[in-house]
């Protein structure tokens, strides 16, 4: 990654800002720092020697934070919890160890949940909670003046005596006051080269989100919703597309499509100003329902490609436990509105749900009732399934409490809490593989998408594909998954040396390319 800053650049002080590794590799695309980017924003335009470092983009990502950290006022760390907390505590424990009197500076979901436990620990010297752009900003003011951090509005800090204290939250600010994201400190090309060679890039156009699902901690940490302008919008993806020769943008908005009619103002500018893109975006249900066709026709015609949808559960019970406010049939409406248009739907759902509660009774199975319909109906849908995590600052988290379920105990234990894996205790193996076989296997080769039915006209894979396709397509018939064998001879294939290739094909087929 590279470092920069304005005017004397190289005379003026230097802040790291770090993130550590999200998942720990996998074969995912690996999205930019959005978060240090955003933090970057507002100190790289007041001329500081802003560095950042990506864990995932360095051979030696400790030498490299470790020299940075050297010279400079502080160091900064965006984290979330579950894996990435566990190189944010490994990476901080580096830079103490190198220099005591560092200041490591945390922001992130993670530390704007638990601010007090998190500042606690010896290797977090403040928390940065929720907002983060003004408040390093001023945090790093502070640390040139020789001033301690007292009455820094979004500031959980130790103080020398120890003593934890918390100061009163920083009112959200509205995001199109702050400085576009300085991309040009991030070394975008090897973005690219490491994701295949696509010329694509995240983008934040707002923060928050208006409506307050149980689960979610958007609400929590950001609190209102907040959005650039789509004229802000458009010329920083009109600028960004002429420096890098853009081929897709992913609007990372937790959701995009909360005000409509920005929505609509940034699709026919992209239109009528000719950037030739496509981009996806995160939005729910009932919001696309609402899209009339005028609107999904513009959608199309600027270049939207898919549409991420948390869909959470098939169960009405569970939807409306976690105050979704959809429906089932929202889904399904959604789906098929969305292939007429010719945009893709990724729809991401929840299972698990503790088994104490009278709503979880039969969520599983409504659940992937649901995504076999929606994959039988338009086979080009993307479904992926998370398991149940509650998280601190949540309703579920404290519904999770009620029920005396067991619970992280500290910072180190959290580093093990996360949605991609079960690591709660009340979903049986049973369940795990029940979920992994119906949505990674069986709906997929059931209901084969266009990439999986061009390998079936194909004859190199016709033998290891038409198997696999009507075996699934009698289990989905059946509605019968115990005894997944195949599932687990295509795991044990794929596995091998030699069927790794075919293991990385098959992933495709499920719908990621």
């Amino acid at each position: 990654m590279s470092s920069g800053g304005s005017g004397d650049g190289d005379q003026r002080p230097g802040v790291v800002l770090f993130f550590p590794d999200p998942l720990g590799g996998g074969g995912y695309t690996l999205e930019m720092p959005l978060s240090i980017l955003a933090v970057a924003a507002p100190l790289a335009a007041d001329g500081y020697r802003v560095t950042l470092i990506d864990e995932r983009l360095h051979d030696d990502p400790e030498a490299a934070l470790l020299a940075a950290a050297a010279d400079a006022v502080c160091v900064g760390v965006s984290t979330m919890t579950g894996h990435q907390l566990k190189r944010a505590i490994h990476y901080s424990r580096l830079v103490k160890q190198q220099d005591g009197d560092k200041p490591v500076i945390w922001g992130g979901y993670h530390p704007s949940l638990l601010p007090e436990q998190t500042a606690a620990e010896p290797y977090v010297d403040a928390v940065v909670r929720g907002q983060g752009e003004r408040t390093m900003q001023e945090l790093v003011s502070r640390l040139l003046a020789g001033e301690s951090f007292e009455g820094v509005a979004g500031v959980t800090y130790r103080r020398d005596d120890g003593e934890i204290t918390s100061n009163p939250d920083r009112p959200m600010e509205p995001v199109e006051e702050f400085p576009p994201a300085p991309y040009e400190l991030l070394d975008v090309e090897r973005f690219f080269r490491v994701n295949g060679g696509r010329r694509a890039l995240q983008f934040i156009s707002s923060q928050g989100c208006p409506f307050k699902c149980t689960f979610c901690v958007e609400p929590k940490v950001f609190g209102r919703w907040s959005g650039r302008t789509a004229e802000q919008v458009v010329d920083e993806i009109e600028s960004l597309d002429r420096r890098y020769h853009l081929e897709h943008v992913t609007f990372s908005d937790p959701n995009f499509f909360v005000n409509r009619k920005r929505v609509r103002e940034i699709c026919r500018l992209l239109v009528e100003r000719g950037i030739d893109i496509t981009w996806s975006a995160a939005a729910r249900a009932d919001q696309m329902v609402d899209v009339d066709p005028e609107f999904l026709q513009l959608m199309a015609d600027s270049g939207c490609s898919q549409i991420g949808i948390g869909m959470e559960s098939g169960s009405p019970a569970i939807l409306e436990l976690i105050d979704k406010r959809i429906s089932p049939e929202q889904a399904l409406a959604s789906n098929r509105l969305l292939e007429e248009a010719g945009i893709q739907g990724c729809y991401a759902f929840m299972v698990g749900f503790p088994p104490q509660l009278p709503e979880a009774r039969g969520e599983i199975r409504q659940t992937l009732d649901l995504i076999k319909r929606m994959r039988r109906t338009y086979p080009e849908v993307v479904t992926i399934t998370f398991y149940v995590t509650p998280y601190p600052g949540t309703p579920l988290f404290d519904i999770a409490v009620r029920l005396d379920l067991p619970m992280p105990a500290n910072t180190e234990e959290w580093a093990d809490w996360e949605s991609t894996s079960a690591h709660t205790n009340w979903i049986s193996e049973r369940d795990r593989e029940l979920v992994e076989s119906c949505n990674n296997f069986f709906f997929p080769f059931a209901y084969p998408n266009r990439q999986l039915r061009r390998r079936m006209r194909n004859p190199k894979w016709m033998p290891v594909v038409y198997p696999f396709h009507w075996l699934a397509r009698l289990r989905c018939s059946l509605d019968f998954y115990r005894f997944p064998w195949e599932w687990r001879l295509m795991r044990w294939l794929t596995g091998r040396g030699r069927f790794r290739r075919a293991g990385s094909q098959i992933d495709a087929l499920r719908g990621y390319e």
